[in-house]
């Protein structure tokens, strides 16, 4: 579930910035100290940032976790920071998406250069309404994975949009603005 939650967290265009494990949050009750290693570190666009925690659902029953949770809520209330909890609700919500969001960071990882010039051809194609990779392959006449690398690179960096949650990447998958 952590790595589907990082897929998530890589590909978001809106988070320049993310750590994993990244604090041991102490805090103290009673004259005892407790402490806790919450999962991720977050950083929008917006400068706000958050810390992540993921569970399993059921585990969030356990006076453990529970004392962990704590901890961390305690912890970035006091430095104002804000907290989550990622539960597989959330995470494995959506397999489509998902299996989307793991071929888009195989593919831009092994991406190559782009040409400047096949770049802008792409970008000029893509408008605020949506259009399908086929679509967009018919009008460019750009070798599909060429376009496909392109349509990738262009995605990840949060440049275009796309239906990534109800197709698969390919010919029917709508981009746009």
């Amino acid at each position: 579930m952590e790595y589907e939650h990082w897929l998530q967290i890589e590909t978001d265009p809106d988070i320049i910035d993310f750590c994993e494990q990244p604090i041991k949050m102490e805090m103290i009750e009673n004259g005892k100290t407790y402490s806790s290693i919450v999962d991720m570190w977050v950083k929008y666009k917006s400068n706000e940032e958050a810390y992540i925690e993921i569970k399993y659902r059921k585990d969030l029953l356990k006076e453990t976790v529970k004392k962990q949770i704590y901890i961390q809520e305690v912890w970035c209330q006091v430095n104002q920071i804000k907290h989550l909890i990622k539960t597989e609700d959330e995470i494995k919500l959506n397999p489509i998406k998902l299996s989307n969001l793991k071929f888009l960071i195989k593919q831009v990882k092994n991406s190559v250069n782009v040409d400047c010039s096949t770049l802008n051809i792409v970008k000029s194609h893509i408008i605020e309404k949506p259009k399908t990779f086929q679509q967009i392959t018919n009008e460019t006449k750009i070798e599909p994975h060429s376009l496909l690398n392109i349509i990738c690179i262009l995605l990840y960096e949060g440049e275009i949009k796309c239906n990534l949650d109800s197709f698969h990447i390919g010919k029917h998958l709508e981009v746009w603005k």
